[in-house]
């Protein structure tokens, strides 16, 4: 079969390679679309701490089963695959927590991705995988983005969101318009988002922001102020790499607000200080989020498929495997927001 496989970093090659077998217990998918993450991009780029090498890149996964040793699925289903291959077992598993699971792999980091023709994931013995259904009505290209959507569900439960919350989002690449959908499926009724860049800007609009904000013009203290009548965010969500929580942020919190810090953070903004009586007297809370679950990849499935599904203008690149650098630069230059890989299998 046809793969992308990163080598080491800056050296991604496609070439023909052994096509996997299909598990005893599992299934082998011919994958029909892949996302390109801007982790994939940073990859290829310059590595990352939880790659394995050499790698078949690619974790947003959708394809249609070509064989199937397992009862739980038939061969012709099309299916999203959860990127996460965990054991069942442990205290985390067995908690829902599976994202954290200690014997976990990671397809396109420690497992082979989906920048390939096909992929092989086991369903019922050992490290096992997740898949769920994409129903007819929603293309492959869609199906891609409930890994993404899943990630976003994961922050948002763990600070909780709710319907009554005003949410902040740091970012309106992918990532922040996905967390903005996720929002407005729990209700929220104001969601401000802040971006630099202005094609950006007018997606948000577009789509689910309520309040959009230009950090390198606008007053971004007044204008959260201005939206909520002087009390501050009851959420904030950092969805970019280039910020990190400073008390700058801090005072844009309402009292017993919460922060998600869900992306990760270069290191030069990775530390920094904050006064803690802050967090102390107004109950502050700030979480972490890395991931998704497999019952996080069925519920973003299962909004993507509701009628208020995300919008095309989330896609706004396409590239084959043959052209896949293409895709990469696209990504990591920002030059738009999601970039697909189609698998035509020629």
């Amino acid at each position: 079969m046809k793969a992308a496989i990163l080598k080491q970093p800056g050296k991604l090659e496609i070439r023909e390679v052994r096509t996997p077998y299909c598990p005893a217990g599992g299934v082998r998918i011919k994958i029909k679309a892949c996302g390109i993450c801007s982790s994939d991009a940073k990859m290829v780029i310059q590595g990352h701490r939880a790659l394995n090498y050499p790698r078949i890149l690619g974790h947003e996964i959708a394809g249609v089963i070509e064989q199937s040793r397992t009862n739980a699925f038939k061969e012709g289903s099309r299916i999203q695959i959860a990127p996460g291959l965990r054991c069942g077992r442990c205290s985390y598993c067995l908690k829902g927590m599976d994202n954290l699971c200690p014997n976990r792999e990671i397809l396109g980091f420690t497992y082979n991705g989906g920048f390939a023709e096909y992929i092989a994931i086991p369903i019922e013995d050992g490290i096992v995988g997740s898949l769920n259904i994409i129903p007819e009505e929603i293309s492959y290209n869609h199906a891609t983005l409930a890994e993404p959507l899943a990630c976003c569900i994961n922050a948002q439960n763990k600070i909780n969101i709710t319907k009554n919350d005003t949410v902040l989002i740091i970012g309106s690449g992918p990532l922040g318009l996905l967390h903005a959908f996720a929002a407005k499926q729990k209700g929220v009724e104001h969601i401000l988002i802040s971006e630099p860049q202005i094609h950006r800007r007018k997606t948000a609009l577009h789509t689910w922001a309520d309040t959009v904000i230009d950090p390198g013009t606008d007053n971004m203290a007044e204008k959260v102020m201005t939206a909520t009548h002087n009390n501050g965010v009851d959420a904030l969500i950092f969805a970019c790499s280039q910020l990190g929580l400073n008390d700058t942020f801090m005072k844009l919190l309402a009292p017993a607000g919460r922060v998600s810090i869900f992306s990760g953070i270069t290191s030069q903004f990775s530390q920094s200080s904050i006064d803690f009586n802050q967090i102390h007297y107004n109950e502050f809370f700030i979480s972490g989020a890395y991931g998704c679950t497999a019952d996080q990849n069925r519920n973003a499935m299962e909004l993507i498929s509701s009628e208020h599904g995300p919008v095309q203008e989330l896609i706004t690149h396409r590239v084959d495997l043959d052209t896949i650098h293409q895709g990469i630069e696209h990504t990591a230059l920002q030059k738009g927001l999601k970039t697909i890989v189609e698998v035509s299998h020629e």
